[in-house]
């Protein structure tokens, strides 16, 4: 039986791959800063500091394969997003390499390391990457970290990952049934998205074949969305009326940044929304195009919004 090690098993996509390796027969190991209350049956936990190497190698010892998924999302600095992605995947990569029989290392990118697309042409894997926010340049350079790996490698950078018990999907799903929302980007902006059930089989088709082995990916479904089209999407499969749509300039969502920083600074909690989001929000189109992938998987099966949408609230 193989052992798979999982960074990140404990959020809302390691505990799904989590869950399906078990399935599939598969050992897994959770690499986590501290073990949650509600532990996964069947999978084994390591504490671990991501900060130091060491550490890492003791966690990792007897794995057969990693997949890293641990990830900041909302610091408040350019400094602090370094440390966590990059420094964090780059101290992975290393404890992968000096760890007898480990052979292969998944790498959860973003596609905030490659940045937004241009109007009507989705973004792909020969385009040069021009992150615009710190969260993304910190994905894009744990990227290189993981091309360093001695064993084989894959990268998949997914764009807006969705499903049931997502924080981020559950705290837009709340203002819209508040009744308002308000628009990402400008109001003709458009969307690529995945639902969590074809990430997950696309990270385990990573791992189990060759195939895939030094290569980058966008991984998604193959149509794109108006924001207001997956809104109404959202109102739909919830039940609800469809909200009130509401346009903000760019320095307008900056401010509100700042705000939620500024107040979460001082209770300690993370904030739902902060400047470098605000940098993402100012582009306007957030595609990619997973042809690459469909043609060394040779699948192009996507659930397709409505139907992932459906299925996340039924």
């Amino acid at each position: 039986m193989k052992t798979i090690a999982v960074t990140g098993g404990t959020g809302f996509v390691g505990r799904a791959l989590s869950k399906a390796l078990l399935q599939k027969g598969f050992a897994v190991r959770i690499l986590t800063r501290r073990i949650p209350a509600a532990a996964l049956e069947g999978a084994a936990y390591a504490e671990t500091d991501f900060t130091d190497v060491e550490s890492l190698k003791k966690a990792l010892a007897g794995a057969d394969a990693a997949v890293h998924l641990a990830a900041a999302l909302f610091c408040r600095s350019k400094r602090e997003f370094i440390l966590a992605n990059t420094g964090g995947t780059a101290n992975l990569a290393a404890a992968a390499g000096a760890t007898p029989g480990l052979t292969k290392l998944v790498y959860i990118s973003s596609l905030a390391a490659g940045g937004p697309s241009p109007a009507g042409t989705p973004r792909t894997e020969t385009e040069k990457e021009a992150p615009v926010s710190f969260y993304g340049l910190s994905k894009l350079e744990g990227e290189k970290a993981v091309k360093l790996f001695a064993g084989s490698f894959v990268i998949l950078r997914p764009p807006i990952i969705y499903g049931k018990k997502d924080s981020g999907f559950s705290k837009i799903a709340e203002w819209v049934r508040k009744g308002i929302m308000v628009n990402a980007g400008s109001t003709g902006g458009r969307f690529s998205f995945i639902y969590i059930d074809d990430l997950v089989n696309a990270i385990i088709s990573a791992l189990e074949t060759p195939k895939f082995d030094g290569g980058t990916y966008y991984v998604c479904e193959g149509r794109s969305y108006a924001w207001k089209e997956f809104i109404a999407m959202l109102a739909a499969g919830m039940g609800v009326k469809m909200p009130l749509m509401l346009s903000l300039p760019p320095w307008a969502v900056y401010a509100v940044g700042w705000l939620y920083e500024a107040a979460t600074s001082v209770t300690g909690a993370e904030p739902v929304m902060n400047r470098d989001k605000a940098r993402e929000a100012a582009a306007p189109n957030w595609t990619a195009s997973p042809a690459l992938w469909e043609k060394a998987s040779g699948t192009s099966c996507w659930t397709p919004l409505e139907e992932g949408i459906k299925k996340t609230f039924s």
